[in-house]
């Protein structure tokens, strides 16, 4: 009797296997390459089976995301509705922000700060000093303010400081153009050499694996300009759903997109993240079952599919790791060849060019306010504004 000795197969044994296999389902001597032509993504599909030494995150989460649920304050009854709404189903955290900063007493009766936390996330025209003195004097607990402004007075308050990239993903933008956005102003402020908490915050488009490498090339991008700079403030990743590519009149697409984009924000692995109502975008009063949609969505994501776990479940991803690799050769050329002075104008252009694709590859985009439906005119980066897909009158699709 004989006995054959047989080694065990190496990753890239089992990876070329795979590949000839699909050749064969394919019927093809060769696979083709990957393109992406929005994300600008092109390479070949053997690429895939080769490894690449990236950096141990740092920056992406290793404890349980927050989820929050999202209020923009223009009235302030209605306002004080949805929070104890919110708050009544079971919302984590609130995320707040308003352009006038209204009644707080009444704003926040009856809301138990203690058991909820809840972040004031406000742009730079809002005067922070009417904010702070009502702090003072009623010290609630858990709550955080952030600001889009650089330099701020000392105070006992600590302020933290939001890069919103979220504004990049509303105006259109693809992952690098997004990523460009954050990385850019991040250097801009680290460069102030400020002790204050920051904020990277962005948004979750609609392919996956992008979003996902999107995520794994944030942190390295982070690392890589806090190395540089030798300076190491509390960083943390915020994401969030938005409303570009919701339909206002399509439920079920909707519940399909968030469900997505949320299970992608969980296993990312950022520190916190707001499913947004997916009407805000044109719904001129807020439609409760939609905001009860945004948080169950985390609740059965959390609760019964259990995928909010400790950490992040990106590692060991080789495509990812491509993809992520690919979005920050990208960033840091593109930074690199940008005269000094001429960001704003020259990451606008570049939006531009890929909005042109997005409108080629879809025939529901509408990059300006139409009727019967009144978009909202929302803030995109760099004083554009936002754009919106897929956001069409029912029967103008049939």
């Amino acid at each position: 009797m004989s006995y054959q000795l047989s080694l065990p197969l190496t990753p890239n044994m089992l990876m070329n296997a795979w590949i000839e296999q699909l050749k064969k389902e394919f019927k093809v001597d060769e696979l083709a390459d990957i393109k992406n032509e929005i994300e600008g993504i092109s390479y070949a599909f053997s690429d895939q089976s080769k490894g690449i030494k990236g950096w141990k995150s740092r920056y992406l989460n290793s404890q349980k995301t927050i989820p929050y649920s999202f209020h923009f304050i223009e009235n302030i009854a209605e306002g004080r509705l949805n929070l104890l709404h919110d708050l009544n189903h079971g919302c984590e955290g609130i995320l707040i922000s308003w352009d006038q900063t209204p009644d707080l007493n009444e704003l926040f009766k009856d809301v138990q700060f203690p058991y909820v936390r809840t972040v004031l996330s406000l742009p730079k025209k809002v005067d922070l000093s009417p904010i702070l003195q009502w702090i003072e004097v009623q010290k609630p607990q858990n709550l955080f303010i952030e600001t889009e402004l650089q330099e701020i007075q000392n105070t006992s308050q600590s302020i933290g400081y939001i890069i919103p990239g979220f504004h990049a993903y509303s105006s259109g933008a693809n992952a690098w153009q997004e990523l460009a956005y954050v990385a850019y102003n991040l250097e801009q402020f680290i460069l102030t050499k400020s002790s204050r908490p920051i904020t990277l915050e962005v948004g979750i488009g609609e392919n996956v694996i992008v979003e996902l490498s999107k995520f794994k090339a944030l942190d390295w991008l982070t690392q890589s300009i806090c190395e540089k700079h030798q300076h190491f403030p509390p960083i943390k990743i915020r994401c969030l759903t938005g409303w570009r590519n919701k339909t206002s009149h399509q439920v079920n697409n909707n519940q399909i997109r968030q469900t997505i984009e949320s299970l992608c924000g969980l296993i990312s692995g950022v520190h916190e993240l707001c499913v947004t109502p997916y009407d805000y975008a044109y719904s001129k009063t807020s439609d409760h079952l939609v905001r009860r949609m945004a948080l169950n969505m985390v609740h059965i994501l959390e609760n019964e599919a259990q995928v909010n776990e400790q950490k992040s479940l990106l590692e060991g991803s080789i495509i990812i790791q491509h993809h992520a690799q690919w979005l920050c050769n990208q960033v840091w050329s593109k930074l690199q060849a940008i005269p000094a002075g001429q960001f704003d104008r020259s990451l606008t252009g570049e939006i531009e060019s890929t909005l042109l694709l997005r409108q080629k590859q879809s025939k529901n985009f509408s990059a300006t306010s139409k009727e019967p439906f009144a978009f909202r005119q929302l803030s995109g980066a760099c004083e554009s504004k936002a754009v919106f897909f897929q956001n069409l009158a029912y029967e103008t699709l049939v």
